[in-house]
């Protein structure tokens, strides 16, 4: 199935699911250009050079190896840098141009709880500014080192449940994105069990399928999920991941 069927079955019209699906793989596009760029060698190194884009070191559990690991918000403020370069070397012409898309990082959440300092921030939100039913995705990002961390940080509730909870939730439109910074030596995916980690999510999901996304060289996992407790409609999650490497160096000989 496409983005576009997709967004008719979930209740969008037509013209609608047209314009949300053109918006959503244009964005998309962004964000793996952005992350392609991050990813060149010679951007990686001088990233990870910089004063607070690593964590502390550790050493790997049976192994002469010392890694240290990319901070959550410093790929994000990074990538924040190269979508914001990419967008504005776009054509005339270009969709996103065309419907004036804005792309903000680490975003204030609007609340009619919280302001100022207590304000959440959602690490990605890109909206068209003009058009009818503007479309908006907010996207949220948790890195995931070991297996443990899909269910301690992108199933928890500052990561997935930021989404669902009724303490400024991060959109009140009817689609998200949650988006995994994998980050290991071997470049390995966690898409499988992210998945079924999903599927045994609590409270349970309304649907877990997949999506062909334009762009994207495999299909895309979503989730369904209800918001009666927020008095809207279920929301669709499309479920995104990034692969980065750790930094690593062999351990000095004792």
């Amino acid at each position: 199935m496409e983005l576009k069927e997709l967004f008719q079955q979930h209740g969008f019209t037509p013209v609608k699911a047209e314009l949300w699906s053109e918006f959503i793989e244009q964005v998309l596009g962004i964000l793996r250009a952005a992350a392609e760029e991050l990813r060149q060698s010679e951007n990686w190194d001088a990233f990870k050079k910089k004063r607070g884009a690593l964590g502390a070191p550790r050493a790997r559990k049976r192994s002469k190896v010392i890694e240290r690991v990319p901070i959550e918000d410093a790929i994000t403020s990074e990538l924040g840098h190269y979508i914001r370069h990419i967008r504005r070397s776009l054509p005339p012409g270009h969709f996103l141009r065309l419907n004036e898309v804005e792309f903000h990082v680490e975003d204030l959440v609007q609340s009619d709880a919280r302001a100022g300092r207590h304000s959440r921030k959602v690490d990605f939100f890109i909206y068209a500014a003009s058009g009818v039913d503007e479309p908006e995705f907010a996207i949220e990002a948790k890195p995931i080192v070991s297996q443990a961390d899909i269910a301690a940080r992108y199933l928890a509730a500052d990561g997935i449940g930021c989404f669902l909870t009724t303490d400024s939730p991060y959109t009140r439109r009817p689609l998200g994105g949650m988006l995994a910074y994998t980050i290991n030596a071997g470049g390995r995916t966690w898409r499988a069990e992210v998945r079924a980690a999903v599927s045994a999510y609590t409270p349970p999901v309304i649907a877990l399928a997949d999506v062909m996304v334009r762009g994207e060289l495999e299909p895309m996992a979503y989730s369904r999920h209800d918001r009666t407790a927020l008095s809207l409609d279920p929301i669709l999650i499309l479920h995104l991941e990034m692969i980065f490497h750790p930094d690593s160096e062999e351990k000095n000989a004792e």
